[in-house]
């Protein structure tokens, strides 16, 4: 099994309007393409960072998924959306095999 963890940095005070938008626009289009997130954590030594983790078979069905998922309309909304608050200022990506 391949992990996708990938940690947010949101501006000072802002994570909270982003969760909202991406409930409202993002999570639904998305979980239907790489389906519900292993683990969508906030942060509590940092209120301004949100961790999620993507479960996939192999980097296969990641990209396979992920092209799916950037083809969306409905996700495309979503990216218009968070583009515009402009509350993510940062992203970390992270590739982990299970052994």
């Amino acid at each position: 099994m391949l992990f996708d963890i990938r940690i947010y940095q949101c501006k000072p005070g802002m994570r909270e309007q982003h969760f909202e938008l991406y409930e409202k626009y993002g999570r639904a289009s998305q979980s239907r393409m790489l389906g519900e997130p292993y683990s969508y954590v906030k942060s509590i030594e940092d209120p301004n960072e949100f961790i999620l983790m993507w479960s996939y078979e192999d980097l296969a069905d990641r990209e396979a998924k992920r092209l799916l998922m950037w083809d969306d309309p409905e996700w495309q909304l979503y990216v218009t959306h968070s583009k515009s608050l402009g509350a993510v200022v940062s992203q970390y990506n992270k590739l982990v095999e299970s052994v």
